[in-house]
């Protein structure tokens, strides 16, 4: 259980620095837009916030996406020592990587990214969409909110630690060889 909260710790770290350099880039492409002006540019602050809101999630998501698939760990994982494999010893496939990561996974559904993903995206799509955008922002941070402490009761109460996405879809986090 130490090793998994260890690779959730350093997976939060290089989720951080991710976020940086979307913003970074989002922030490059406000300045260019906008030439450094001060009017007129909330078409482009809505774009900045657009790219912060979207870019975040799928960069963050592809990094891992590909860790996952190939080596069977996240960035964190391997810090840490611990790899993903099937329960029945097998390797993860890109498929079993995939519905790891997207099913309440607290690495992508964390406090961190409520703030870095919801929150743009709730401003953004609240000038477009008013009640569905709020909707949607409530059932964001709800999951962003519920997935870390679901995992962590859930790794709790199981005897080999298992959390509640990794007993769905059918792996175990097991010490890297």
């Amino acid at each position: 259980m130490r090793q998994r909260i260890g690779g959730y710790a350093v997976d939060m770290v290089i989720f951080a620095a991710v976020s940086m350099v979307v913003t970074v880039i989002a922030g490059l492409q406000l300045l260019l837009v906008t030439r450094g002006a001060t009017q007129d540019s909330s078409k482009s602050v809505y774009a900045f916030l657009a790219i912060v809101g979207m870019g975040i999630p799928l960069s963050w998501s592809a990094l891992n996406l590909g860790l996952l698939a190939t080596r069977g760990q996240t960035g964190g994982q391997y810090v840490a020592g611990v790899r993903l494999l099937r329960e029945d010893g097998r390797r993860v496939s890109a498929r079993d990587a995939a519905a790891w990561w997207f099913c309440l996974n607290p690495v992508l559904f964390s406090w961190p990214s409520a703030v870095t993903t919801a929150l743009p995206l709730a401003f953004v799509s609240s000038l477009v969409l008013s009640r569905l955008g709020i909707v949607a922002f409530g059932v964001v941070l709800t999951l962003c909110l519920a997935a870390p402490l679901l995992a962590i009761v859930s790794a709790l109460l199981d005897r080999q630690n298992r959390a509640l996405h990794d007993r769905i879809v059918g792996v175990v986090v097991v010490p890297a060889e």
